[in-house]
């Protein structure tokens, strides 16, 4: 493949370059590296450069050769929504969409670009996922894109990337992906190729970290460290770490419940595990918690699960669930 995927996260930018031969694939290099603060959420071109002079090194630490890349848009920034439209052809489906999206985006379409794909199909109806994206989104894209000396193939969202990275954990199951970022919490559901639901809570890592950093008057570096170290053990740090992440938890448990709830009702689908993804997925004791609680199967991604990889890159198994949407977007069809 002469392409890689690029996750430019507002913690970290991975990078995964695969090759495909006889429909498996291979890991040819992948890397990952420090995203410049503030990032992209910046509007400054100073910014910009820092973010696209960390892209270049990362490329040539990684040894990644090709300059073309599929590149992720964060979930938080993207309006994304699952429609239910009555079966039709695809071609009528773009000015079927058109209609409800102008019911439902909050930004005008005329500032926006959009893109839609069928991920399910039953006899009387059919479900789309649409993304839409401001053009100022876009445009910011693509001025790091310049600045790094890259040229984009695509740009897709987090959840396509995950789902797609992740089908073959439990391919038979109806599974619950949640994908726990620094910024933002996605949630995705579906079995095999069919997605049917997809959410982002705003409440994330960094959160989690300030709530840690105000209660214990703590550094946000020293309350990271903390965070990732005792997370919800109530026999470590004198219990004070979960005590101070659990109100948090308890938030994200219930709106996982929700959507279990409205996969079963409303899509009449049953979830059968929960998948965990993301930097913040190892928090201690949040995988134990989260199955108790929910009272239903639940385990770390691994992207890398059906991918070979070479002795030299094996390492970076334990980092996999970091790693979930750059191996989605480089496994992107062209």
């Amino acid at each position: 493949m002469a392409f890689f995927g690029l996750d430019i996260g507002s913690s970290t930018t991975k990078i995964v370059q695969l090759k495909k031969e006889a429909g498996k694939y291979s890991l040819i290099c992948a890397g990952m590296a420090k995203t410049p603060s503030p990032g992209l959420s910046s509007e400054a071109e100073k910014d910009f450069l820092a973010v696209a002079e960390a892209i270049k090194k990362l490329r040539t630490e990684a040894g990644v050769q090709p300059f073309e890349a599929v590149c992720s848009l964060p979930e938080r920034s993207v309006f994304t929504r699952v429609i239910d439209l009555p079966a039709m052809s695809e071609e009528e489906v773009g000015q079927a969409l058109q209609w409800e999206l102008e019911e439902v985006v909050p930004i005008p379409l005329s500032e926006a670009n959009y893109d839609w794909q069928v991920i399910r199909k039953l006899p009387t109806q059919i479900s789309v996922l649409v993304a839409v994206a401001p053009k100022i989104l876009i445009k910011k894209y693509l001025r790091i894109f310049e600045l790094a000396d890259l040229k984009p193939i695509c740009f897709e969202t987090e959840v396509l990337a995950i789902f797609r990275a992740l089908k073959s954990m439990g391919p038979t199951k109806t599974k619950l992906i949640i994908d726990f970022g620094a910024k933002a919490i996605n949630l995705v559901a579906g079995k095999g190729e069919d997605i049917i639901l997809n959410r982002s809570l705003p409440t994330a890592g960094e959160a989690i970290t300030r709530a840690v950093a105000s209660s214990l008057s703590l550094e946000n570096e020293v309350a990271e460290e903390y965070k990732k170290t005792y997370g919800l053990m109530g026999d470590q740090f004198e219990g004070k770490i979960k005590e101070t992440i659990q109100p948090v938890m308890k938030l994200l448990i219930a709106e996982i419940g929700k959507s279990i709830d409205y996969c079963k009702t409303e899509k009449k689908e049953e979830i059968e595990m929960i998948v965990l993804s993301g930097g913040s997925s190892s928090l201690p004791q949040f995988l134990e918690t989260l199955a108790k609680e929910i009272g239903m199967e639940v385990v770390i991604a691994n992207p890398f699960l059906n991918i070979n990889l070479s002795q030299k890159l094996a390492s970076l198994t334990k980092f996999a669930p970091t790693f979930s949407v750059a191996v989605g977007l480089a496994m992107r069809e062209e």
